[in-house]
């Protein structure tokens, strides 16, 4: 079969109902994480506790409310592995060995096992609880905690650096299941944390006794452990009754084990089995209305399964004919590699590549969020994706003129480009009726971006890596140059002058424009910027990062560090050293340093304020100045919500000034003081309004033109408060000039632009 890159144009899909997600306020986080990638479900007497890597989902069984717990509002950490509780207290472990207990609305961190100077993989794997203990199973060993005291009372070691993947108690017997069979002691017995202590359970067909049990329970009378092969349907339930070892079945694919109310669930790879004290079948639940099952973990209560699903996230069942989603309104997974932002609308390419540009396979696809609600395109949602062929989706657009229509691409051996609007296919691009070129086993669209004209301009590794789809479906294709034939084309960027700016791999970045002409290669212009001093002077010909400021100039992130191309008059026809970058210099203990250093700069955007957000492979997230020499915000996974060190793509929204960071290990946002400015002042807002009692947070005003003047008075026309915004933003904390919270009554918000005649007056309530 002849390779075909994936790119595919798109447009509104199916979207899901908004399940506890809202617009969050300034200077807060959210992380976005995925409900589809579940590790476990759990419940209490009050709640029901749906665990994904990166967050939590928690159904109010009383009021039927849906919340998430995530770094930013409770939970301690990213990379959840399991989850479990009792009647009351939600025990949660990580894979780092970090450890939350949640008791009611209060959670305590339990760090000792994570920062524990013991090697060896700490993964919590699974917990028991029994009266005030909680037995955790972790990958050094069998930990007995104390949870009234909070702290770690002793951990048990069944074999030589034991791994254990569940623990369950039977007839006051510590059974554990680890990768080398079950063993078993007296749970009383002292020093159970010498091996000799512990016996290993013998009397197990001789071909699985020394092999991988993942799961052991205790239903009734009977003692339950599953056997977990290496192949599909090929795990075996083995049960222990009146002394003797039981087979149930061999040819099951066992995602998990668990015992609940009146009733034994065992849940498989797509389906979902409930068995009575007599281990009679009750329940099969093999489909959904809407979907076919993919459950993970299941919990019964008052009627209902409550399932953690691949699929559908969790899952509220009767039976297969009555069930429903009750939260998935999240991405596809958690990874995301690059985004674009058009009038709210955030489209996200869920792939990835390896930092020397290798695949990394991933079938995430695509992921839209718009208006709080996430519409997800990949292989079990859309027709047109194959899991086979199509991975690694690397690159997204929105077209700003029509925004019913949004673009993709990816790395891969297979594929189409498709064009969709309101949900319909209009097109279909690929190498076998199209120019874009193959190269190797695999084609790379590994950029794009629509003009003002509506023209879709993308990267393509190839002869002729710059293309162009116009609205009327032609495709145009462009040289750069001998120099960035069949190299990996990396960034596009297009400037307000119509350049379109190629980041070419081990090259340097290559300005082009066709000069309005498509069809006309004699006006074509192009210009190479390398690291060679004369020549464009950058620190490094790998150039990961290209953004244009609010002042035309053009700012590019390399690997060894950052510049400026301040002026872009000889940018094709002047000499030597004529359109060299420049860094930023800053004087620091009386040296000049150039700002960042040689740090590894992966990303970089421009916020409404003219601010730069720039993202780094290793360092987080620098926010600086207009000008670049100060430092507004530092963000690393240390000092903020950020969930990795790692940044592949920054996009700001700039109608919120939310703030997106695309990473591997997840999505996430932090809302800014700044937004796109308002010369007209049409849409001024103030949020809240009235400002209650209970109200801390800053006030927003927003829709303002660029560094307006902001003076608040009261109804007399005393100042209460005067600064500049952000470009179309001001933050206020509602306190006078002198530190004090201003009183109940009505106060007015004066704003205008510095130049011109743009100018407003809002009204702002304090009720206190």
């Amino acid at each position: 079969m002849i390779s075909r890159l994936l790119i595919t144009v798109i447009g509104l899909g199916i979207l899901f109902p908004s399940q506890g997600i809202s617009q969050i306020g300034m200077n807060q986080w959210r992380i976005h994480f995925s409900a589809y990638k579940p590790q476990g479900i759990t419940k209490t007497d009050d709640n029901i506790y749906m665990a994904c890597s990166n967050g939590i989902v928690r159904y109010d069984l009383e009021d039927n409310s849906v919340n998430q717990l995530t770094v930013t509002n409770g939970i301690s950490d990213l990379g959840i592995s399991s989850i479990s509780s009792n009647t009351s207290v939600v025990a949660v472990g990580y894979v780092n060995g970090n450890l939350d207990i949640i008791e009611g609305n209060e959670i305590t961190n339990v760090p000792w096992i994570q920062t524990a100077e013991i090697s060896g993989d700490k993964t919590i794997h699974n917990f028991y609880f029994d009266e005030q203990y909680i037995y955790v199973a972790t990958g050094i060993g069998l930990i007995l905690f104390d949870n009234e005291k909070k702290e770690i009372k002793d951990t048990y070691y069944p074999y030589e650096d034991p791994e254990i993947l569940d623990v369950t108690i039977f007839n006051e017997t510590l059974y554990v299941a680890t990768k080398q069979g079950i063993y078993f002691a007296p749970k009383d017995r002292p020093f159970l944390n010498d091996k000799s202590q512990w016996e290993k359970r013998d009397d197990l067909p001789v071909t699985v006794v020394n092999s991988k049990f993942s799961d052991i329970e205790v239903f009734g009378s009977r003692l339950f452990f599953a056997y977990d092969d290496d192949e599909f349907n090929a795990d075996t339930l083995y049960y222990v009754e009146d002394g003797a070892v039981l087979k149930y079945d061999a040819q099951l694919s066992i995602k998990s084990l668990h015992a609940d109310d009146d009733r034994l669930i065992l849940t498989l790879v797509s389906s979902i089995r409930a068995f009575d004290d007599n281990f009679e079948v009750i329940e099969t639940i093999f489909s959904y209305p809407d979907g076919v099952p993919s459950p993970v973990e299941t919990v019964f209560y008052n009627k209902d399964y409550w399932v953690a699903d691949e699929n559908g996230g969790m899952i509220q069942a009767r039976n297969s004919w009555q069930a429903s989603s009750i939260f998935s309104n999240t991405p596809a997974a958690d990874g995301s590699y690059r985004m674009d932002i058009q009038y709210g609308k955030v489209l996200v390419a869920g792939g990835g590549l390896t930092q020397n540009v290798q695949n990394v396979y991933s079938t995430n696809g695509v992921y839209l969020f718009e208006n709080e609600e996430w519409t997800n395109f990949n292989y079990k949602t859309d027709d047109s994706i194959s899991i086979g062929p199509d991975f690694d989706f690397i690159s997204v657009a929105v077209n700003q003129n029509n925004t019913s229509e949004y673009a993709y691409g990816s790395f891969s051996k297979d594929g189409l480009k498709i064009i969709k609007e309101d949900g319909a296919v209009l097109e279909v691009y690929n190498s076998t009726n199209s120019l874009i070129e193959d190269f190797g086993l695999n084609m790379a669209i590994t950029d794009m971006k629509y003009d003002d004209e509506g023209n879709l301009w993308f990267i393509n590794q190839g002869v002729f890596p710059l293309k162009v789809i116009t609205p009327d479906g032609q495709m145009k294709q462009f040289s750069l140059g001998v120099a960035s034939n069949n190299k990996f084309p990396y960034r596009l960027l297009i400037d307000n002058e119509g350049n379109k700016w190629v980041a070419v791999t081990n090259v340097g970045l290559v300005a082009f424009n066709e000069n309005g002409t498509l069809d006309d290669p004699s006006d074509d212009q192009w210009r190479t910027l390398s690291a060679a001093e004369g020549y464009g002077n950058l620190p490094s010909v790998f150039v990961k990062g290209l953004a244009q400021d609010a002042d035309g100039e053009i700012w590019i992130g390399t690997e060894e560090g950052m510049v400026i191309l301040y002026s872009r008059n000889n940018l094709y026809d002047g000499g030597f050293g004529e359109y060299d970058a420049s860094p930023i210099l800053l004087e620091v203990d009386g040296e000049v340093e150039r700002l960042l250093g040689d740090t590894y700069v992966t990303a970089i955007a421009i916020d409404g304020g003219n601010r730069k957000w720039i993202g780094t492979n290793s360092s987080g997230v620098f926010c600086f100045s207009e000008d670049g020499t100060e430092e507004i915000y530092r963000f690393t996974t240390e000092n903020s919500p950020l969930v990795s060190n790692n940044v592949y793509d920054i996009k700001i929204d700039q109608l919120s000034g939310e703030v997106y960071f695309a990473t591997q290990d997840g999505l996430v946002s932090f809302r800014s003081d700044a937004t796109i400015a308002d010369k007209e002042f049409s849409t001024v807002s103030v949020f809240p309004n009235p400002v209650r009692p209970d109200f801390s947070g800053p006030i927003t005003i927003q829709g303002l033109g660029y560094e307006s003047d902001v003076k608040v008075t009261d109804i007399s026309g005393n100042l209460i408060y005067q600064t500049v915004s952000n470009g179309g933003t001001v933050i206020w904390d509602g306190k006078t000039l002198q530190g004090d919270r201003v009183q109940s009554g009505v106060y007015l918000v004066w704003s205008g632009i510095t130049t011109g005649k743009g100018k407003n007056v809002a009204k702002i309530l304090f009720i206190n």
